[in-house]
């Protein structure tokens, strides 16, 4: 059974530690200490981590229903994978592949984004003005 430091490591494949570490937001030795197992990140990064990768938080930590575990009742909710739509937007995807393919970290290209909104917010008001 694979752990979760060795399953983050198998899904970041091409991305450096740094790559990652910028998408999550995230210190680059916080991510190498969730992949040695000496540390676990939290449930929101867990949930940042699955979404980009298109996995689930299950899967992430082992996860498995025990039927056994609790006596027999009617099920109150009924939860099916179907339910949810992926958060991950192939635009996002098009945006880290085209920082790579030209050498840049995707953590750099977020930053820029993020200036370019602010930029236009600014923008925005003095035109109310």
């Amino acid at each position: 059974m694979e752990t979760l430091g060795e399953k983050i490591k198998l899904l970041r494949n091409k991305l450096t530690q740094e790559e990652l570490a910028g998408l999550l937001r995230v210190d680059r030795s916080t991510l190498a200490s969730w992949e040695v197992n000496r540390r676990e990140p939290d449930i929101a990064t867990l949930c940042r981590i699955a979404t980009f990768f298109q996995v689930s938080v299950d899967w992430l930590v082992n996860h498995k229903l025990e039927k056994e575990a609790f006596p027999a009742r009617a099920p109150q909710f009924h939860e099916a994978a179907g339910n949810y739509q992926s958060s991950i937007d192939s635009n996002w995807h098009k945006v880290i592949t085209t920082a790579q393919a030209y050498g840049f970290d995707p953590s750099i290209v977020l930053q820029l984004l993020e200036v370019n909104a602010k930029i236009a917010l600014v923008l925005k008001e003095n035109n109310r003005k």
